[in-house]
């Protein structure tokens, strides 16, 4: 499975990136929604990881193009974000194909939706 990973914090996206690596995912990384998005131009992804407030092009405005105006636009994609508040929750609005996590959520977790999230869109992986 390939994963995009989105976050303008470049050691939080370094350390991400090798875990999730660590775990047997593929992993594209962007530092901004802009990157993001020039990389789906040329690379297809399994599912997103996207920090939220970044600048240049944020989560939220990254997510609508995903939903928009790509070839996937039920890919599942996951917000992640230092801020833990209902706001920012708020921002899942499909719950069958939008997640949130915070930053500080624990890896396992993390790596477990990942996987139940791997199962339905790689039914044979079970």
């Amino acid at each position: 499975m390939k994963i995009l990973l989105v976050d303008d914090e470049r050691g939080y996206l370094n350390v991400m990136g090798e875990v999730l690596r660590d775990s047997g995912y593929e992993v594209l990384l962007a530092e901004n929604g802009k990157q993001a998005r020039e990389a789906l131009e040329f690379d297809k992804a399994d599912l997103i990881i996207s920090d939220v407030f970044m600048p240049t092009l944020d989560g939220v405005r990254f997510h609508d193009y995903v939903r928009e105006f790509t070839d996937a636009p039920d890919i599942p994609f996951i917000f992640m974000s230092g801020y833990d508040d209902e706001s920012t929750r708020n921002l899942v609005v499909d719950p069958d194909r939008d997640f949130f996590f915070s930053k500080t959520t624990p890896i396992d977790k993390v790596l477990l939706l990942i996987d139940n999230l791997r199962r339905t869109i790689e039914p044979e992986a079970q």
